[in-house]
Formats: structure tokens, sequence, C-alpha cells
């Protein structure tokens, strides 16, 4: 069916389409279905949470297009907006059987529930010195000034990856992150430089090594474990992928607090700041998508057959708001049933391995943003506030707050 048909998943102004209502109406209509992404590529999007369950888990669905042996089939060689974690190197997010099993098993040791609060005291000493900042001032960005600076500096902290390569680092990854066109030139010399600069990061690595993941998967390389460019593909893959959901996470967990200050007083709360957290993923779902799939065989999914060579979104968000598992899903409710879980962090075998992490990270860094500024509040209507990003970053450009503390 060509495009021009379909609904298309964005319609109106980009940065201020509604995900979560777009997702909710296309769900409606069916819960498996065709639509139109930017860049014109047809996909089948799930959006359906008992469909979701079960496409994260099929075997025929895969991450590797290199499995697809039509070249009509996946992306038939074109590049379009959000693809960067399909055709960029190899990594966790598109590889799969035994290649992503030998990944993942390099991985799991350092990303562990244990580690995760082993990590506790920097990213606590990180809210703390962004808040002695934010104290001082009446005005500030909750965006620039406080989530992305704690998810840039906890992710460095944990990766060993120093102060001196970060602002480079971060310009450049959120560039190749964020692009609209993947075929620009501008695009094509950012990518040069921001591998260059991994080569620099790894090459200091090998030289002097750590306490760190970075030094663990120099290691590893050393051992023939992984390849050259694995080295460099995962390296940047856990840069990139710790940065973007944490800020969105952040960001956009402190605006359902504002709106229902109850989750304040819950978040605040030892025995219920665990629930808090898991709500505030399921509404916010800082993966707005799961990582492109792609049908290697005829399947169905629910009361739908998806042809080969197929490409496919599972929404995260959509199945996360999907009222046939989690009743008046837009409401965050610390008490809901988790029996059947949320999906923000996808199923296995591609669960996401920093999901500890994100979870502490979020939990310490909301119950600091609210012990220390108690008064928070949007200096700015909420319909004022912008967005950027459709599938792999979906973030606030900037949320304006006064702060209280002067």
């Amino acid at each position: 069916m060509h495009s021009s048909t379909l609904p298309r998943l964005v319609t109106g102004d980009l940065a201020s389409w509604d995900a979560h209502d777009a997702f909710a109406k296309l769900r409606k209509g069916a819960p498996v279905r065709q639509v139109a992404l930017p860049g014109g590529l047809v996909a089948w999007l799930i959006t359906g949470a008992a469909e979701a369950r079960v496409a994260l888990a099929h075997p025929q669905l895969v991450h590797d297009l290199r499995r697809l042996t039509d070249p009509t089939h996946g992306f038939a060689g074109r590049r379009y907006p959000d693809d960067i974690f399909a055709v960029e190197g190899r990594h966790l997010l598109n590889s799969d059987g035994a290649d992503h099993r030998r990944l993942r098993a390099l991985l799991a040791p350092l990303f562990t529930r244990a580690a995760a609060r082993h990590q506790e005291p920097m990213v606590e000493q990180t809210c703390a010195d962004l808040l002695d900042h934010l104290v001082n001032e009446e005005l500030a960005d909750l965006v620039d000034d406080y989530a992305r600076p704690l998810a840039t500096r906890v992710t460095a902290g944990l990766l060993g990856i120093g102060d001196d390569h970060l602002p480079e680092l971060s310009t450049l990854t959120l560039a190749m992150i964020n692009t609209r066109d993947p075929d620009h030139v501008h695009i094509a010399r950012r990518r040069t430089d921001l591998f260059r600069l991994w080569a620099r990061i790894l090459h200091g690595k090998r030289r002097d090594g750590g306490d760190d993941v970075l030094t663990n998967l120099v290691e590893a390389q050393r051992r023939d474990e992984l390849s050259a460019d694995e080295l460099v593909s995962v390296s940047w893959g856990l840069y990139s992928g710790g940065i973007s959901p944490a800020t969105t996470l952040i960001t956009a967990g402190a605006l359902e607090i504002l709106r229902a200050p109850r989750l304040r007083d819950a978040l605040l709360n030892k025995r219920t700041a665990g629930n808090v957290t898991e709500e505030l993923l399921r509404l916010t779902s800082p993966f707005p998508v799961a990582t492109w799939r792609f049908a290697v065989d005829d399947l169905a999914i629910g009361d739908t057959v998806l042809p080969a060579g197929a490409v496919v979104l599972v929404s995260l968000a959509g199945a996360n708001r999907d009222p046939r598992s989690f009743p008046d899903p837009d409401t965050a409710d610390p008490g809901r049933e988790r029996s059947a879980g949320h999906f923000a962090f996808g199923l296995r075998p591609h669960y996401c391995p920093g999901a500890h992490l994100a979870r502490t990270q979020a939990t310490i860094a909301l119950q600091a943003l609210f012990t220390r500024l108690p008064r928070l509040r949007l200096a700015v209507p909420e319909a004022d506030l912008r967005w950027h990003g459709v599938l792999v970053e979906r973030c606030y450009d900037k949320v304006p707050v006064h702060t209280g503390a002067v």
C-alpha cells in the first residue's frame, strides 16, 4: 500500500505533536496497522499491549537487516529519519541470536542491580552539585540545567569518559540522534567526527585503563570477545542510550509530578517511591517505540498477518497506555496493580540492560529536585512547551521553571 493512502504517524507541527494521543487514536482503529512515518517509510505499528507482548519476543521479528535476503525488504538500502540504531555499527540494538547473546553477556555483569546501587553516591552528588546552582536562580530550565547534564555526567561517569571529551561528545551524539536527514553531507561529517572522537577515547582507555565500563569492554576486545567495530558501536550505543531516555524520563516525570502534587508525597516516601518511578516510566515511556524490527517471514500478531520483509515498530508508549491492560491509563497511580508490568524497557531478550540504573537515577533525581525546590512550578503555560524528535529521542526542547528558591 502506498504511503499516501495510509494514516500518518506524525500530523501537524512536530514540535507540538502529541505522541501519546497519536498512538491512542491509532490503537482505537487497530492495535496492529500500517502507518506512514516521517520520510515516507511505510511500517507496521503495534500499539496494543497484548500484541506488543507477542511482538517483542517473536523470533521472526529480527533487528539485523542483514537477515533480510530480498533487497526490496526492510529499508531497501535507503536512509530514513530515526534509522540510526538499525544501520550504524554492530551493537545490541541491531543484532540477534548468538551475536546478541554474546554482546549482552559482556554487559550483564556491569549493569546489575548491585552495580546500580554502587552508583547511588555518584548520582546523589551530581544532583546536589546541579541543585546547588539552581537554588541561587529564580528561573531555570529543567532540560538544560538539570535533566540533561545529570544524565550526561552519570552516563559518562559510569562509562569512564573524562570531562575533557564531554562537550564535543554530547554535541556530536545529539546531532546524530536528532537529525531528520541522515543523508545530508553535514551529518556525514558529524558522523566522521563522532567516531574519530570515540577512537581517541578508547585509545586512552587502552593506555590508562580504569574502573569503568569502557575499560571492561577494551579488555574484552583484547580477549577477542568482541571486534574493534563492535567496541566502538557498543560504547557509542551505551552513551547515547544513556543520556536521551534519562533526560526524557526526568523532565517528563517532573512535569507529571507538577500536574499531580499527590505524587510528590508518594515520591518522597521510601515505601512508595519505587511505585512512583514505575508509573512515571509507564506514563512517559522514555523510548516511545522499541528499536526497529523486520519480519523475516509472514507472521501473525493478533488478528493481523505481517508480510515477510515488513518494517515493524512496537510502540512502547502506546502499549503502556492500552486501557485493556492498564485501567485509567492516562492517570499516574502509584498503587496500580503491577502483575502485567509495563513496557518502558521492552521485554527480553532485548530488555534494556540499563534498566536498574535508569530507575535509580530517576528516583534520586526527582526526590532531590522536589526536596531542594519544593515550590518549583512552570514558568510558562504547559501548552507553550515544545518537543523535538519522534522515535529515538522524543524530549522537550525547554521546560522553563520558577525555582521558588530566591
